[in-house]
């Protein structure tokens, strides 16, 4: 930029934060920042939580800092998705890891009467190898059954990769996963002998790597419609199941995890943070045009200041040379404007390429 007398204007650098963030350094703290922040809501709160955080966090605070390149923009988003799913799965393992606790059928009608029918299920050990032996656990409180049904009938239990499936389908998971069923059918006057609390024990050796779900059911007969009636253990809010037992070490639960992690960020992340960002290029865009069909459309600037009066030369007699002419008119060329031979925009006619399609002008002969 240069001032009117002809000098170099330098330009104001940028103080503070908006400072620090041109730089190197500054961009790094950005991108480790939104980083940090969405893997906290993607992680620990929501995915969809995540998403406003990542669109201000990793684009709107960089555009308003000055870092307003859609290059930039768009592989910062790019490194956040990419990291955020080996971190996010690590920690998921970690926990998956863990041992559930016990889990309870419901205490209240019609599961329940007072207290919880099916108490302190539990499968033990939760970590283990393709050849343990695994044993569920539950106690069964027949003085909790509702009134209107009888002695429990059977008691079963359900193993599966798919999170509550209690049937070889489930609305929750694609068909032929891997399905278990063990039931314990209790013989006619069982219940009159064990009016207390009774323990139940499974034992199973699954013999398949994995991360593993259960539920228990207790089937009876209600003495009303003769009909047969389930009580379920609470499992976990969306499936209804109880997670475990892990079979394998970390690196089978990291690597069964982190494909649809990848999956879920890039759709809750992904997906609306570039398309927020083409959809700000694109506005960008517009207006970059808009500015230089403005700019085009005034004519070219006047000098500032008229040339330096020197000694009037006599014009010679007679026509021009041949290049003398050639050189007045490309100087009057250069002066005033032309169209496009491609796209027919204004242009000056001193320009080797359209500003709007690229189609060279001015070509040599």
């Amino acid at each position: 930029m240069r001032g009117l007398a002809g000098r170099p204007v330098q330009q104001e650098k940028a103080r503070g934060f908006r400072g620090f963030v041109q730089t190197a350094a500054g961009r790094a703290f950005l991108i480790a920042l939104s980083l940090v922040l969405v893997f906290a809501t993607f992680t620990y709160v929501t995915p969809l939580l995540a998403i406003p955080v990542f669109l201000i966090v990793g684009l709107a605070l960089p555009i308003y800092s000055g870092l307003k390149r859609p290059r930039f923009l768009a592989l910062s988003g790019l490194v956040v998705i990419l990291l955020l799913a080996p971190v996010a799965t690590a920690v998921l393992s970690s926990e998956i890891m863990s041992p559930t606790p016990a889990a309870s059928s419901s205490p209240d009608l019609p599961e329940g009467h007072g207290g919880a029918v099916l108490q302190n299920a539990s499968v033990g050990p939760f970590l283990g190898s393709t050849s343990t032996n695994f044993t569920w656990n539950v106690t069964i409180y027949p003085q909790y059954l509702s009134p209107d049904n009888s002695s429990p009938l059977w008691l079963s239990l359900y193993i599966s990769t798919c999170p509550g499936a209690t049937g070889n389908s489930s609305p929750v998971c694609s068909a032929g996963y891997p399905f278990y069923n063990r039931t314990i059918t209790f013989p006619s006057g069982y219940w009159a002998n064990h009016t207390g609390p009774t323990r139940e024990s499974f034992r199973f050796t699954i013999g398949s790597n994995g991360i593993w779900d259960w539920q228990m059911g207790l089937a009876m007969e209600n003495l009303s419609t003769h009909g047969l009636e389930w009580i379920f253990l609470v499992g976990d809010p969306q499936y209804d199941g109880i997670e475990g037992p892990v079979i394998g070490g970390y690196g089978t639960v990291y690597f069964a995890l982190i494909g649809s992690v990848y999956l879920e960020s890039a759709l809750y992340l992904g997906a609306p943070y570039f398309i927020v960002l083409l959809i700000y290029v694109a506005f960008k865009n517009r207006e970059r045009r808009r500015a230089d069909s403005q700019r085009r459309r005034a004519g070219p600037v006047p000098p500032t200041s008229p040339p330096p009066a020197g000694p009037k030369t006599p014009l010679p007699s007679g026509p021009p040379p041949e290049s003398s002419a050639a050189a007045t008119a490309a100087a009057a060329a250069a002066a005033g404007e032309m169209t496009c031979p491609n796209c027919h925009a204004v242009v000056y006619a001193n320009e080797a390429t359209c500003w709007k399609c690229g189609t060279a002008l001015n070509p040599k002969g």
